[in-house]
């Protein structure tokens, strides 16, 4: 299956400075003399989404009809005083179930030298059929085989990932604390957003400011909390009005799946910080 693969920075020198990606997991492996990180791990919402049997025009590079695409952002170290060989082919997307892998395509994907302390941003799609197995994205380097992400893919951008309850109310009770922790910290959700605490600040995404009361006007009958949950496990549930004309997020959503990596608790930690946070105090 195609992928692409983007070489996105190159940092050389003895002091490291990791780019900051804006969401999680963070998955770590080092073998064979070189380090990787999973820094970003998100399902596009592509054109072909809308269903297999849709007539869309061929667009280069782009997933074909009835696949979705798996963009991981990964960061690979040469920690070593010696050059180190590195293959984007080493990354696999597997269907144990089916006994399907898919790699990384021919074009970019061939082995390069990395130089004693160099450090690389890399970009890998892997475009999928429909299956609702479980996909384990692994690093075989050498003899060792590594998981970094386990993953379903999603069949249609209405849907979110299983597994999680239907209503807000079934989650743990949240931390508001430990939410805006995730929020401003690991999540760096605010690189989007903004600022949620100061009025009007906002990013590309939607502006959450006093998102108490303005998410419970979204839809109605639904809650700010529901609201947000549905949100949060599909970004592709509601379009906020700043969304639905020509503004900045005026595009299909590329947040993350948060329900693919965030714990039930981190979720009702988060929703908590925005539903209880307070503009402008």
């Amino acid at each position: 299956m195609a992928c692409g693969l983007a070489l996105l920075a190159t940092l050389t020198g003895g002091a490291l400075s990791l780019q900051a990606w804006a969401t999680q997991p963070r998955r770590e492996a080092e073998q064979s003399g070189l380090r990787l990180r999973l820094e970003r791990a998100v399902w596009l919402h592509e054109p072909t989404d809308h269903g297999d049997t849709a007539t869309l025009p061929a667009l280069p590079g782009a997933p074909a009809p009835g696949q979705r695409r798996l963009t991981v952002e990964l960061t690979v170290f040469n920690p070593r005083n010696l050059p180190g060989d590195f293959n984007p082919g080493e990354l696999l997307l597997t269907d144990a179930t089916a006994g399907t892998e898919w790699r990384p395509a021919t074009r970019g994907s061939a082995a390069f030298t990395m130089r004693p302390s160099e450090l690389l941003s890399v970009t890998l799609g892997f475009d999928v059929p429909r299956t609702s197995s479980v996909l384990r994205l692994e690093w075989a380097r050498g003899t060792k085989r590594t998981l970094l992400l386990s993953t379903r893919r999603p069949t249609n951008p209405n849907e979110g990932p299983p597994g999680w309850p239907r209503r807000v109310e079934e989650l743990p009770p949240g931390n508001a604390s430990a939410g805006s922790a995730l929020f401003h910290g690991r999540l760096a959700c605010a690189s989007c957003h903004g600022n949620p605490a100061e009025p009007d600040n906002r990013g590309i995404g939607p502006a959450l400011a006093n998102f108490s009361r303005v998410g419970a006007t979204r839809v109605s009958g639904m809650s700010a909390a529901q609201y947000a949950y549905e949100s949060l496990l599909n970004p592709g549930a509601f379009i906020a009005p700043e969304c639905s004309g020509q503004g900045p997020c005026a595009q299909t959503s590329t947040m993350p799946l948060y329900g693919e990596t965030l714990s039930p608790q981190e979720m009702a930690d988060l929703i908590s910080y925005l539903v209880n946070l307070r503009t402008g105090e």
